[in-house]
């Protein structure tokens, strides 16, 4: 009880941030190579992300680390002839680091955890009012930031698993006031003019999200997963004063808010068993509630400016908003399988995915927010030594024969396995075509994208 203590004390404190990456790019190199199909998969740390319930058939206690390298290459054509051609922004490359551990409690209870950051990118925030530039707003500069998950799993009976589990992410505010004077003579200062006076506040808040879920085993070759996983972003506020000096004093009051790593609401159901005792298979569909973004009022994944003094000079200033940005809800359908051989010391693994759309009708819109339905492939295979691995969702193994000391310390049985996967999502190519009319608000666009997103990865579990 008290190494697991030490895990708690020692990770609690990095609960600042949310694990909006694994919606797009999974989670653990198991559950990636099975396709991303983790609702009713139980077996590592996953289940903090997909099912929390599934941390209660974890088959020893373990420590994991992945690392995983993603590479872009998402395609753009700009058709139109008339006008500068539009240049994407295109997701920057990043290789991922997780580690994850899964450990048991006393009272049918288990811990899951998983931290994970990116190499370049971590925490990286780029944002801008809302404008042409084409963006493919599933990848890239949307996941670059630190992910956590916390989850806890009670197993109430031997076939029903409860699982709670939670995120946080950062709230900022950040007021800012300027002073400007452009060119104002001031004798007292060496370079004969007033120094720009800056002043600049941060608050920090933070937001949490609940990860809720269950996993119900009917016979010992079956299980059944349900999961709910809250909305959670990045929210900023800011307030900006500047005051510019040209022969008269011009007050700038203006508010600026955003939405950032944005992951919606999510609900997710799968089943996975054992047709045979070294072959699991598991699928399961995801529904994700991004049509919440349709609101007049959500300008994501743009900045929100608008003047905090409408009768003011400030009150000339106008911010472009998005038009019908075209956030739509969207389902993922995932599946894969694990042939286990020589007795469980080798697994290979593969899965497949389609994911629909999580952008439409860019042709009616003032900006150009890049998605489409996504084929997933992927595979991996892992070797296992030391300690006998279970059976999934079986009981944990006991010892079956006297442990091993040294000096007067009871030495744990530990196991390593270590792993590969690759894992490739192609977008499918969509084409976007609008003639402007009188008095459109919609420029001419005629382009076409599509592309793929190839990720790599090894990892490395010690269990004991």
């Amino acid at each position: 009880m008290r190494r697991h203590l030490c895990w708690i004390v020692a990770l609690s404190p990095a609960l600042a941030h949310a694990n909006t990456p694994e919606d797009v790019y999974g989670a653990s190199a198991r559950t990636i190579a099975l396709g991303g199909a983790g609702t009713a998969l139980p077996g590592d740390y996953a289940a903090t992300h997909y099912n929390p319930a599934g941390l209660a058939y974890c088959p020893s206690d373990s420590l994991a680390l992945d690392v995983s390298h993603l590479s872009h290459h998402l395609t753009f054509t700009d058709e139109n002839t008339s006008g500068e051609p539009l240049v994407p922004k295109h997701p920057r490359d990043q290789t991922r680091v997780m580690l994850g551990s899964c450990l048991a409690l006393p009272f049918d209870l288990s811990l899951g955890m998983m931290l994970g950051f990116g190499i370049p990118g971590a925490i990286a925030l780029d944002q801008q009012v809302a404008n042409p530039t084409p963006r493919f707003v599933m990848y890239g500069e949307a996941h670059e930031q630190i992910s956590l998950g916390l989850g806890l799993a009670w197993r109430a009976t031997p076939r029903l698993s409860i699982g709670v589990g939670i995120a946080v992410l950062i709230k900022s505010e950040l007021p800012i006031a300027a002073d400007f004077p452009i060119l104002e003579p001031d004798p007292t200062d060496p370079s004969g003019y007033r120094p720009v006076g800056f002043t600049l506040g941060l608050g920090m808040g933070a937001m949490t999200a609940p990860r809720l879920g269950i996993l119900y085993t009917p016979s010992s070759r079956l299980r059944i997963g349900v999961a709910y996983r809250g909305a959670l972003y990045h929210d900023l506020d800011v307030d900006a004063d500047i005051t510019a000096k040209l022969i008269v004093e011009i007050p700038i009051k203006v508010h600026i808010d955003s939405l950032g790593w944005f992951s919606p609401r999510q609900v997710s159901a799968g089943a996975s068993g054992e047709p045979t005792p070294n072959l699991t298979l598991t699928a399961d569909v995801t529904y994700y509630r991004w049509g919440e973004l349709r609101t007049k009022d959500s300008s994501y994944p743009f900045l929100n400016m608008y003047t905090l003094d409408p009768d003011g000079p400030s009150g000339a200033l106008v911010f472009p908003r998005p038009i019908r940005s075209g956030w739509q809800n969207n389902l993922a359908w995932r599946t894969g399988g694990e042939l286990r051989v020589r007795d469980g010391a080798v697994a290979l693994r593969g899965g497949l995915g389609y994911r629909s759309s999580a952008v439409d009708s860019a042709e009616d819109s003032n900006v150009n927010l890049l998605d489409g339905p996504v084929v997933t492939a992927s595979a991996g295979v892992a070797w296992h030594v030391g300690q006998p691995a279970t059976a999934p969702a079986a009981p944990r193994a006991l010892t079956a024969h006297p442990p091993r000391r040294w000096w007067r310390y009871v030495l744990p049985d530990v196991s390593f396995t270590a792993g590969a996967f690759a894992r490739v999502d192609h977008m499918l190519e969509q084409r976007v075509d609008h003639a402007t009319a009188a008095d459109d608000v919609v420029p001419e666009k005629h382009f076409r994208f599509g592309g793929d997103v190839i990720q790599v990865g090894a990892a490395f579990t010690l269990g004991w």
